[in-house]
């Protein structure tokens, strides 16, 4: 009598892992901690999400899709507060700069998705409209507006971006500091203090500069 033999039962494929949209966007963002936009494909992002990277074509059609929906995140969740009725625009100019300086500070990656592939993002161009509404109001003829708008945001950005290694930077400064032709004693007093020197400071004396600025402009 011949044998029976047991027949094998199919082996079953483990589905595969299903991801959403944001859980793409939460896997890029940790990927930008420590790299550039550029840097990132969508291999790497697959490796962090362990999953094929065929898989991440179902919502995105390339990189450049991706890193432009996670700006549209990261500049999604800015808030400008709001301001009194007729409020001067030194005022709506200091509190936007002051609310971008949260924002950045609140989610560093910020600072990365300003641009992608050499351009600007839309994300971070929306953002830019208190700016533009404040060069607007100054009734500058369009090449000067042009000219402030890139120097605004190139100082404010600088000016934030620095601070983030400044800051810490200060707190661990020796704690003497030499200069020719200074007195001794009060160079010893700036280098007492310079460790005491906070972020918001130093924003907040850059951001007046820059409002300084533009009322030197706006009265030419």
């Amino acid at each position: 009598m011949p044998v029976q033999r047991p027949v094998p039962t199919p082996r079953r494929r483990g589905r595969p892992a299903k991801i959403s949209r944001e859980k793409v966007i939460e896997a890029v963002l940790l990927l930008l901690e420590d790299a550039a936009p550029d840097e990132v494909s969508m291999a790497d992002v697959a490796a962090q999400l362990k999953v094929p990277v065929m898989s991440l074509y179902n919502h995105y059609p390339n990189t450049s899709e991706l890193l432009q929906s996670v700006a549209d995140h990261t500049f999604g969740l800015f808030r400008m507060p709001a301001l009194r009725s007729g409020a001067p625009w030194q005022d709506e100019l200091l509190a936007w700069l002051r609310a971008l300086a949260r924002h950045c500070q609140r989610y560093p990656v910020a600072l990365r998705m300003i641009s992608i592939e050499g351009r600007a993002t839309p994300a971070y161009q929306r953002i830019v409209t208190p700016l533009l509404h404040v060069l607007e109001s100054l009734q500058l003829d369009e090449q000067r507006a042009a000219l402030l708008l890139a120097w605004v945001t190139s100082q404010a950005m600088g000016l934030i971006y620095i601070e983030d290694f400044a800051e810490p930077a200060r707190r661990l400064a020796p704690p003497g500091l030499s200069a020719d032709q200074a007195d001794a004693g009060w160079l010893a007093g700036v280098g007492a203090a310079l460790p005491g020197i906070r972020r918001e400071a130093v924003l907040e004396l850059g951001f007046r500069s820059i409002i300084a600025v533009l009322e030197e402009e706006a009265g030419k």
